[in-house]
């Protein structure tokens, strides 16, 4: 369920967790992923157009990419016979911070967030960097803390809306 913030952009009635993940071994991957610097990604045009197209259609926070875009340094990528199908950026400033995990809609469900993750986590191990963070919404509980072994760290609720809010501190 979504609402109007101020009138003018959707936000998620969800609340959002904040995670936590400390490598300490290396995790699962079913599917093939590519670890790349973001220079490397820039130097291939098809994949940054493939990119940019995911964040167009799925998201409504393009402002929010091109604001951390500069914090990249890592992208996880999974191509399918040569189309790119999902990604994961990271933004290391000095720990890693998980900023987008995106798949197109016709290959949701087969693990490939997941892979990206495990991957990235991996990743994290081998380049000795202490933790790894991100931000997600509750509905991806079960992908980051159970599958993925992120320990949820602290949540930021729903926004409610100033009338219900009123009523409940009335009563």
């Amino acid at each position: 369920m979504t609402h109007l913030e101020n009138g003018r952009r959707p936000v998620s009635a969800e609340g959002e967790l904040y995670y936590l993940h400390v490598p300490v071994a290396p995790r699962p991957v079913a599917h093939p992923v590519e670890f790349l610097t973001a220079t490397e990604l820039l130097e291939d045009e098809p994949s940054c157009r493939a990119i940019w197209e995911m964040l167009s259609t799925q998201f409504k926070t393009r402002s929010k990419f091109l604001s951390i875009w500069p914090s990249v340094r890592y992208v996880a990528v999974h191509y399918r016979e040569g189309e790119l199908v999902g990604f994961l950026l990271v933004s290391a400033p000095v720990n890693w911070q998980v900023d987008y995990v995106v798949v197109r809609p016709e290959y949701r469900g087969e693990g490939i967030a997941l892979s990206l993750v495990n991957a990235t986590v991996n990743q994290a191990l081998a380049r000795k960097v202490p933790y790894v963070m991100l931000t997600s919404r509750e509905g991806l509980r079960p992908l980051y803390e159970t599958s993925c072994g992120f320990t949820v760290v602290a949540n930021k609720p729903t926004a409610r809306p100033a009338a219900a809010a009123l009523c409940q501190t009335a009563s």
